[in-house]
């Protein structure tokens, strides 16, 4: 691949901004969260979801989730902090469709190019908030209501958030606000190529991977 298709390049062609990001986010929300405390790095997947807008009309974004404990511990997000540190942060990894793009799929001037990937990823530096046992409980509600009705017909089970037995259960992770301070982000959908190449390329992915067609056909 040409060195402009390495890694996330900064194409303004590619960027995408906030309204965006808070759509990938609420389409994607098995997310990699990553930070770096004393200890060493520390990466952990976990379901997020988009948190709703403040009562006081703040409409920046924020996320919520949930860790295990002992995993919240690795982040070192259980240790006492100073008001002089501030937050801890972590690095939120957003990642949408992606895939391959063959050359082979080029038409005109666009033949004879090297193969690429088009995806969309945000990655979003994030102020966080440990969240208490009960508003932990609310979000653990609200992560099993969000899957169950998206996933089961009728939708499915619900947690009560009532329940000794899931109280207890509860104890055993820890709910997360994550406020988004700065993102990076980016939507590579072939914005460089033809109109006729990225209709080649669209027609071959409806054949192969629809949920990345359809998302070249929302970026134009």
């Amino acid at each position: 691949m040409m060195a402009e298709d390495w890694g996330m390049q900064p194409n303004p062609q590619y960027r995408i901004g906030l309204d965006e990001v808070r759509e990938l986010a609420a389409r994607a929300p098995w997310m990699l969260l990553v930070s770096h405390p004393a200890s060493g790095m520390v990466a952990s997947p976990s379901p997020v979801l988009v948190d709703a807008p403040g009562d006081d009309g703040d409409d920046a974004l924020a996320l919520v989730t949930h860790l295990g404990r002992a995993d919240a511990r690795g982040h070192g997000l259980l240790a006492e902090r100073s008001s002089e540190q501030g937050p801890a942060q972590m690095l939120v990894v957003v990642q949408g469709e992606h895939g391959y793009i063959s050359p082979s799929w080029y038409l005109g001037d666009d033949r004879g190019q090297v193969p690429t990937w088009n995806f969309e990823m945000a990655t979003l530096t994030c102020d966080v908030e440990v969240l208490d046992a009960d508003e932990n409980l609310r979000v653990l509600h609200r992560l099993v209501e969000h899957f169950e009705r998206a996933y089961v017909p009728g939708g499915g089970v619900r947690l009560d958030i009532d329940d000794e037995a899931n109280r207890g259960l509860a104890m055993g992770t820890v709910g997360l606000r994550l406020r988004v301070r700065s993102f990076d982000a980016k939507a590579k959908m072939s914005q460089n190529k033809s109109p006729e190449t990225r209709a080649s390329v669209i027609e071959q992915l409806d054949a192969s991977h629809p949920r990345l067609a359809a998302r070249m056909r929302a970026a134009d």
